[in-house]
């Protein structure tokens, strides 16, 4: 901005920008009729002048560049990572202060908060925070993403002062803003600028504290901004590690709504979580490196069927949206009723068009060989964190998580389904009756258990007595699954096709290619008597359903996903509870002259859990009711899974 003194009546015959008095200046300075002129220098007018406002996603696909050492480098497109787009837009809604996302690797998380701030810095400057895990990370990020997406981008590349001492590795100063670089373990570089904008990377490799005197590296770093409350912004990425880790705590503890990514299948157009669980590949192919190298796996529509390769699957994704993991509702309905301060965002690898289905089922399938590359598989793909199992249960923990319903009372929970759970002896049968809230937590309460001597009273005990809640509302048991194996197989064949699709036939399998799958039986074991209509018998990975049964006995009560067990439950049960460890092979054994019963029964119960399609249940996804109104006019059904 230059400033000049001018005479009054020169200027009065001219038009002038802008005038002001002088009064404020040395009494040496006055002189009669003199008044003091503003001349803005071109920066300060491209500064001040007003811009025409777009959302980030718009402004991306018009600006933004990738560098030539990224895997897809040229001009930004929406169309590559789908989902980055509704990020992007809802990061800068006016209520939003911090953005939390818990993503696999390779998904496009760095890169769209990259683009974030190359809009801030466009169209709301502010000086800039980055945070990386050490110091060697944070030199070669400014290297090759901060400063190229400067350099690459004509809009951008302006900002530039030109002089070669304001791209320092560790400092990169523009014209009207400097963004700096940080990292985890020096509480120096975390502590000593006020700025409205933080980016914490990779946030789970930080060290807990910055050194022995100090914070958490992202409290640190955080409160940078204090003096910022109008306009700050904190970005948290990471892939997850462990429960503990910070990602999974800041997503779970700190945001005030979570977002899932919901696709839309090409056939039918019904929006759906993609799981794991839908991944399908050859029944017979176990080995990973074939199935990876082949892209042997598909993914089927939850709602219809349909099969997608990686190109389907990539169209599913380009038709998708965010959406809440309470109400499912959009981001756009939530950010403007609720208009939260902290939003979180959850995605796994399967919706990435970098990794492909087969190697998450390679992952999954090598995982099962090996605790650490399983380990990878929850985070790298499922973005979920690493659960230490507990090798032996205790009965003093398993006690405490009794509750105060007596026997056959359902909880009040919002509750989706009753599944039933049923180990085959020779002399009868034990069983336990769950009820099942929705979500991926799964919260389940133990509504009934014991034991029955006949097929008959097993009947009953699912069928005919009524289990109610508090209220009154009476609940069904919607699925059961029952152990086949035995001496008692054709009989529980025969059982099972008196209750078709209420009541399925169980065999376990310690190594299975998947968490549970359906196998066509044609005739009752050990005869040439063919079963009429045939039948499916539903194969389950023990050792998936016990590690995760495991887990849930760890829950305390109260928190998410809690194994609840009634006031009336016996002794007895909760022995059977404990009645089985891991060996050194990460497989579960039973303890000598130990009873395992209800132990299998709570197994059973998850699987059928599973299969209906607990976690989904309660949501509404758009075009459901139109997909279930034309159901019998399309000219390809969906197969029935049993």
């Amino acid at each position: 901005m230059q400033l000049s003194l001018i005479d009054n009546s020169i200027s009065a015959n001219r038009s002038v920008p802008l005038e002001i008095s002088i009064r404020w200046l040395p009494k040496s300075l006055h002189t009669p009729g003199t008044r003091l002129k503003l001349r803005f220098t071109s920066a300060d007018r491209h500064a001040l002048k007003r811009k025409k406002q777009m959302p980030v996603s718009e402004w991306a696909e018009k600006y933004r560049v990738i560098p030539n050492d990224s895997a897809l480098p040229g001009p930004w497109r929406n169309s590559t990572t789908p989902y980055m787009s509704g990020v992007m837009d809802a990061s800068t809604f006016s209520s939003v202060q911090q953005v939390i996302l818990c993503w696999p690797p390779q998904s496009g998380k760095s890169d769209g908060v990259n683009t974030i701030i190359g809009y801030l810095t466009d169209r709301r400057p502010g000086n800039v925070l980055y945070v990386y895990p050490d110091e060697l990370t944070a030199r070669e990020n400014n290297r090759d993403r901060i400063t190229p997406m400067f350099s690459d981008s004509a809009q951008l590349k302006k900002y530039f002062t030109g002089y070669q001492d304001d791209e320092s590795r560790l400092c990169l100063r523009l014209r009207h803003v400097k963004i700096f670089m940080a990292w985890a373990n020096s509480a120096s570089r975390l502590s000593n600028k006020p700025l409205p904008y933080v980016v914490l990377d990779e946030e789970d490799k930080y060290p807990v504290t910055a050194n022995s005197k100090e914070s958490s590296p992202a409290d640190l770093a955080k409160k940078r901004t204090r003096t910022f409350s109008h306009m700050r912004k904190v970005f948290r990425m990471s892939t997850p590690t462990v429960e503990t880790g910070a990602i999974w705590k800041a997503l779970n503890e700190e945001a005030e709504v979570i977002f899932d990514y919901w696709v839309r299948c090409p056939a039918c157009h019904v929006l759906q979580q993609m799981v794991f669980d839908q991944i399908k590949w050859p029944e017979k192919e176990r080995d990973p490196r074939v199935i990876e190298s082949g892209k042997l796996a598909w993914y089927e529509c939850r709602a219809c069927g349909d099969k997608w390769d990686d190109a389907r699957r990539n169209m599913a994704v380009q038709q998708g949206e965010w959406r809440d993991r309470e109400k499912s509702l959009s981001i756009g309905a939530i950010l403007n009723s609720l208009r939260p301060v902290s939003i979180g965002f959850h995605l796994t690898a399967y919706v990435s068009r970098f990794v492909s289905m087969s190697e998450s089922a390679a992952a999954f399938l090598w995982g099962l060989k090996d605790k650490t590359k399983l380990k990878d598989f929850r985070n790298a793909h499922e973005a979920q964190p690493w659960v230490v199992y507990t090798h032996e249960q205790k009965d003093e923990l398993i006690l405490a998580l009794k509750d105060t319903r007596p026997s056959g009372i359902v909880p009040g929970q919002n509750i989706v389904a009753l599944t039933a759970g049923i180990d085959t002896q020779q002399e009868g049968f034990w069983f336990e009756i769950r009820a099942w809230s929705s979500g991926s937590d799964r919260d389940s309460w133990q509504v009934r258990s014991g034991f029955v001597m006949t097929f008959e009273g097993l009947s009953k005990i699912l069928f005919d007595d009524e289990y109610k809640d508090a209220n009154g509302n009476r609940y069904l048991v919607n699925l059961a699954v029952i152990d086949a194996m035995g001496d008692k197989t054709a009989q529980v064949y025969s059982y099972c096709l008196g209750y078709r699709g209420r009541v399925i036939p169980y065999q376990g399998k310690r190594i299975l290619s998947q968490p549970y799958r359906f196998s066509k039986q044609e005739y009752f074991p050990g005869t040439e008597k063919m079963i009429p209509g045939g039948l499916s018998l539903v194969l389950g990975n023990t050792t998936f359903y016990k590690n995760l049964l495991s887990a849930k006995l760890d829950i305390t009560i109260g928190d998410p996903g809690a194994w609840h067990l009634n006031a009336e439950t016996t002794d007895e049960w909760v022995k059977h509870l404990s009645a089985e460890y891991q060996d050194e092979n990460g497989y579960w054994e039973c303890k000598p002259g130990r009873a395992n019963h209800g132990w299998d029964c709570s197994v059973y119960s998850m699987l059928a859990a599973d299969i209906l399609g607990i976690r989904f249940m309660g949501q509404n996804p758009e075009g459901k009711e139109k997909y279930d109104a034309d159901k019998k006019q399309r000219t390809s059904t969906p197969k029935q899974r049993w």
